[in-house]
């Protein structure tokens, strides 16, 4: 009798995991592209951002479980994105820009299990306290972001027995952000960049990642 349980117990060894660790690869995109900001009848500025990229590291410890199926956890993170570009005033030559957000995160994640098959869905927020940077040509503009961010993501358990690998993605949004900066005339641009933190961030990104609970 004992002998025909021990299998139950192993498969639901990976859901009693205390701790998860977890590194993920982020594709930032969306970000608000300069022309998107003009308001009026002339184009002040224009330009381009390439798609994203960082990494997003973290650490979470479970907090509560109620059955095999449903388990909330916090955690801890450490993220940093980035983004090449350029920016073209009007009548100037384009120039060179990067945008860069890093940070450390503080987060609350629920997992919901499908039993038997390993998978699990997964909703939570994450508080980023961010700092950010966006160089254009080599002049700089930086300010320290607050953003709570929307996670929704899936991941999927590898059958192991001391150690629970798995994978996961995730689709992560603001749940508020700033409004962007607006031009409608020439002295505008001041005040564009004087407020690049309000007008470049970035506003969603996927992740891709491994895992390991414990």
């Amino acid at each position: 009798m004992r002998l025909a349980a021990l299998p139950l117990c192993l498969a639901a060894l990976p859901l009693c995991a205390q701790w998860d660790l977890r590194l993920e690869l982020p594709r930032p995109t969306g970000q608000s592209l300069p022309q998107t900001l003009i308001s009026g009848s002339g184009q002040l500025v224009s330009g381009t951002f390439d798609t994203g990229r960082g990494f997003i590291a973290s650490a979470n410890k479970r907090l509560l479980q109620v059955g095999p199926l449903l388990k909330l956890e916090g955690g801890l993170e450490y993220s940093q994105l980035e983004a090449d570009g350029t920016l073209t005033p009007s009548a100037s030559a384009p120039q060179g820009t990067k945008l860069k957000q890093q940070g450390v995160g503080v987060g609350l994640n629920a997992q919901l299990w499908v039993p038997f098959i390993g998978i699990a869905g997964e909703l939570g927020l994450i508080q980023r306290l961010q700092h950010y940077t966006f160089d254009t040509a080599g002049a700089a503009s930086s300010k320290n972001l607050s953003r709570t961010w929307l996670r929704v993501g899936t991941r999927w358990r590898i059958p192991s027995v001391v150690v629970h690998p798995y994978v996961v993605a995730s689709y992560q949004q603001p749940v508020s952000k700033d409004r962007p900066v607006r031009l409608s005339s020439s002295s505008d641009l001041a005040a564009y960049f004087a407020a690049q933190g309000s007008g470049q961030e970035f506003e969603r990104l996927w992740t891709f990642g491994v895992g390991v609970a414990f």
